[in-house]
């Protein structure tokens, strides 16, 4: 960020408005940072390039299983024991599986509020996993107590945000409470395999180049969107968040998918339609590979009681958010 006086590089936002610059922004990945007296420039450096030649649907189920083991296998190196932050779905199932084929220690931690439907899914994707689970769940009052927690490790008030932080919050807690270093998460396969609805929709009402166009457009804003959020609260347990789907040949990979590789109108429609297919191949069970996508706010049932939370004090969920927000960083805001 920079101000009239100076400008300043810091690993968090607070850092930067403590000294009086009030307006930040990401420093995005692939690009060279110079500085001289008259401030700062960024240049892209690198970026993703699509293969030559596009594979086929025999093809690309090999090479994606290729690639995902051996990210998987690289950000194990040198672990004795690892922690997988597990929905029960396909994205943690499936990192899940192929790091039971390291020879690593591999465990699931699934929080939750309490009376979700999805934690028996996962206990059920557990058991075929036949791996170390180990279940949290938790209150409405427990998000009150740990939401400045979660908004100072974000430094955002964004609904969306919030609510998305608070499960991976729990989770790098427990996963450091268990004795973790490293927790693995399935963050970014829904923009590199078209995971959310709105693609389809897009798909729908503007055709096949609108939906591409998307899914580019958020693979190339996920560092900013997501895993800065995700790294933030899990950096302040002391964990150190790895994501297997967003190594870079497995980016590269991803973009060169055609379409219909992705959203595949078959018997019905299927979004992640290749994951999908991948997963057969593994041999997990239905009710893991065509099982719906639910997003973690939804699944845990934070969002629900985050809007209980303002509902209590009359305001919508954005307003509450925002007033906790100013209340924990008072004193860096002006």
């Amino acid at each position: 960020g920079e101000n009239d006086d100076f400008f300043a590089v810091a690993s968090e936002r607070k850092a930067l408005w403590k000294i009086g610059i009030q307006k930040t922004k990401s420093f995005p990945p692939g690009h060279l940072l110079i500085a001289d007296k008259k401030g700062f420039k960024t240049w892209l450096v690198k970026t993703p390039q699509r293969l030559a030649h596009p594979p086929s649907e025999d093809e690309a189920v090999e090479t994606l299983q290729k690639l995902l083991l051996q990210s998987i296998t690289e950000r194990m190196t040198g672990l004795n024991e690892v922690a997988v932050a597990f929905s029960g779905g396909l994205d943690s199932s499936i990192i899940a599986f192929l790091a039971k084929k390291v020879d690593v220690d591999v465990h699931l931690i699934h929080v939750s509020l309490e009376n979700q439907r999805e934690t028996l899914h996962a206990e059920e994707a557990a058991s075929f996993l036949n791996l170390p689970f180990h279940k949290f769940l938790y209150r409405v009052e427990d998000v009150e107590l740990v939401l400045p927690k979660v908004l100072w490790c974000i430094e955002d008030s964004e609904p969306l945000k919030t609510s998305v932080a608070i499960p991976i919050f729990w989770a790098a807690e427990r996963a450091a409470e268990l004795g973790f270093k490293v927790l693995l998460a399935g963050q970014g396969a829904d923009e590199l395999f078209g995971g959310y609805r709105r693609y389809l929709n897009l798909y729908a009402r503007f055709g096949e180049s609108a939906a591409e166009k998307a899914m580019l457009l958020d693979i190339a804003k996920m560092h900013e969107e997501n895993f800065e959020r995700d790294f933030k609260v899990c950096s302040f347990h002391n964990v150190e968040l790895r994501l297997p789907f967003a190594s870079y040949p497995l980016i590269e990979f991803a973009i060169s998918l055609p379409l219909n590789l992705k959203i595949a109108f078959k018997d019905d429609v299927q979004r992640k339609f290749i994951l999908r297919k991948m997963s057969e191949k593994l041999e997990l069970p239905r009710q893991i590979v065509y099982k719906p996508k639910k997003a973690v706010q939804y699944a845990t049932g934070v969002d629900k009681a985050l809007k209980k939370l303002a509902k209590r004090e009359g305001s919508p969920t954005r307003q509450y958010l925002q007033k906790a927000f100013h209340k924990v960083f008072s004193k860096f805001l002006k």
